[in-house]
């Protein structure tokens, strides 16, 4: 294999694609029983937190879209950023706010379900976020901070994308600093960093998923032809990781990643299987 930025677009008959998730509830069970016990129970983690981050992503772009449909651009300076929380059943509440700290006020909420908004609402007068709220946009601004003294950057001029993910209730909270694709020619594969937040606001661990900026080329495929796989190299780590989980659901493409121990892994969505050596 090449370096981590290769990329084959194989020309075949197409495999079954990721087909979009719904809001996670529980880890999905492993589908690679080759794997040693210790693999398994990481990879469940890794597609659980690949669905929640593609949810989470996706909840958070179609309520800024509902809310650029009732609010200018114009009108949006001093917003703070948003929240992502679980509501009922698999309902997504996404909450705008304006400001930070004890002063940040909720002013816009959307419920997302499969993807799409289904209400939203605008209070009269912004009101204070919840505290679970308020502990979720305080792991924004704290892992904001710990990213620019440690050096985090995005691999474009494009601010990350920050999606702020609780890790049950009264636990840590992930955020994730995400470098955005800018157009449709090329997948950011490299500049993606996570920074894991105590409920005390302490920072407990962070990390990169690449050593440096890395974009695939998406190729322009003849008429009649159809993409079935993105092929990588992923060399921190012996099993995949959930970036790629997240990349194959938004590509909506299988990911072929060959890791650190040089093995090889399909990432089809959330389904992670080993793929047996050649003979």
């Amino acid at each position: 294999m090449g370096m981590l930025n290769t990329v084959l677009m194989l020309l075949a008959v197409p495999q079954a694609q990721a087909a979009p998730p719904t809001t996670p509830t529980a880890p999905a069970a492993p589908a690679a029983p080759a794997a040693p016990a210790g693999d398994a129970r990481r990879l469940d983690q890794v597609a659980w937190l690949g669905r929640m981050l593609y949810t989470f992503d996706r909840a958070a772009w179609v309520s800024t879209d509902a809310l650029l449909a009732k609010v200018s651009k114009d009108k949006l300076a001093g917003v703070g950023g948003y929240v992502v929380e679980p509501g009922e059943g698999e309902v997504l509440h996404v909450t705008y706010y304006m400001g930070t700290g004890d002063a940040a006020r909720a002013f816009f909420v959307a419920d997302v379900r499969d993807g799409k908004v289904t209400a939203s609402t605008m209070p009269a007068a912004p009101t204070p976020l919840t505290p679970a709220q308020a502990m979720l946009a305080r792991a924004r601004d704290v892992a904001a901070k710990a990213a620019v003294e440690r050096g985090y950057k995005p691999c474009t001029s494009a601010p990350f994308n920050t999606v702020v993910l609780p890790l049950g209730k009264d636990g840590p909270t992930a955020v994730y600093l995400l470098t955005p694709q800018k157009d449709a020619q090329h997948y950011p594969i490299g500049g993606h960093f996570r920074v894991v937040v105590g409920p005390d606001g302490a920072v407990l661990a962070k990390r990169p998923y690449s050593v440096s900026c890395l974009s695939v080329p998406l190729a322009k495929l003849p008429k009649g032809a159809a993409p079935v796989a993105l092929t990588v190299n992923y060399l921190l780590e012996p099993t995949p990781s959930e970036l790629h989980v997240f990349a194959s659901y938004n590509l909506g493409l299988p990911l072929v990643v060959a890791t650190s121990d040089n093995s090889v892994w399909q990432v089809a969505g959330s389904r992670i299987t080993k793929v047996p050596p050649a003979k």
